[in-house]
C-alpha cells in the first residue's frame, strides 16, 4: 500500500477519533493521535506533518497555539495544511478561519471518507518551498493597471507566499508572470490571505493559483519536483 505520509489528530475525543482513524490508516496513511491540542505542538515542533486535523472549538488559545507552532520560521510544518473538524452548527464560523492558517473546516458529522478525500486532495499538490523568486503581478483596478514586482518566499503548485508591506486586499484577482531559470510562467491568482503578524516570519500575503496559460502549470509542477529532490 503507498504510504501518503504522517498526518496528526488533535483535540477531538476518543469517539471522534475512532470514527475517523480506520479509514486514513486503511488509505495508506501514518495516523498520531495527541488529544490534548496543547501538548500537541510539542509533536510539531519536532516532527513534520502532511496534514493536521484538529476539532474545533479547542480551549481557549490552543488554536492560536497550533499555528504559531506551524507557521513559525524554520518550523517542519510551516507548509502543512490544517483542517478544522466542527459539528454542522458551528461550521460557518469554523469556515471564517479558512485563509487566516486553516485550509478547510469540515463538518464532523460527514462520513469518514469525506475527510480521507479532503486529506488526499490536500497533500496531492506538491508542498510549499522556499524559492525565492522574481515575480511581476498586474492589478487591474477602475484607475487602470497597477504593476508590482515582488519575490516569492514560499511557493506550491497551487499557491506561492509574496513578501510585501503593503499587501493587496483578501480577495484581490491579479495576473502574474514567475520569472523560473527556464523561463516565464504566466496565470491568473488571487488573494486569499495576509500573513499573522508576529507570528510568521514573511510579512506579506498568500495567493491562490486560479489558472495558467499554455504550459504553465507542468513547467511549475516539473520546477518544483526538481528542486526538491
Amino acid at each position: 500500500m503507498e504510504n501518503k505520509g504522517r498526518i496528526l489528530l488533535t483535540g477531538m475525543s476518543p469517539e471522534t477519533v475512532e470514527r475517523f482513524q480506520p479509514d486514513l490508516v486503511e488509505a495508506g496513511f501514518e495516523v498520531i493521535v495527541e488529544p490534548d491540542a496543547g501538548r500537541a505542538t510539542e509533536h510539531l515542533d519536532k516532527r513534520g506533518f502532511r496534514a493536521i486535523v484538529s476539532y474545533y472549538p479547542l480551549e481557549t488559545g490552543h488554536l492560536g497555539a497550533v499555528l504559531d507552532a506551524m507557521r513559525v520560521k524554520d518550523s517542519p510544518n510551516y507548509g502543512t495544511g490544517l483542517v478544522l473538524l466542527v459539528r454542522r452548527d458551528r461550521l460557518r464560523a469554523a469556515a471564517g478561519l479558512v485563509g487566516r492558517g486553516v485550509n478547510k473546516a469540515l463538518s464532523v458529522e460527514e462520513a469518514p471518507v469525506v475527510l480521507r478525500i479532503v486529506l488526499e486532495r490536500l497533500i496531492e499538490v506538491a508542498q510549499p518551498m522556499v524559492l525565492r523568486l522574481p515575480l511581476a503581478i498586474e492589478v487591474s483596478a477602475i484607475s487602470g493597471r497597477n504593476r508590482f514586482d515582488w519575490t516569492t518566499e514560499n511557493l506550491s503548485g497551487s499557491g506561492m507566499l509574496i513578501g510585501t508591506p503593503d499587501p493587496p486586499a483578501m480577495g484581490t484577482a491579479f495576473r502574474f508572470t514567475l520569472f523560473l531559470p527556464e523561463g516565464e510562467i504566466e496565470g491568473d491568482g488571487v488573494v486569499v490571505r495576509q500573513t499573522f503578524e508576529g507570528r510568521e516570519a514573511v510579512g506579506g500575503f498568500g495567493a491562490r493559483f486560479l489558472g495558467f496559460y499554455k504550459n504553465g502549470q507542468a513547467r511549475l509542477l516539473s520546477f518544483l519536483r526538481e528542486s526538491g529532490e
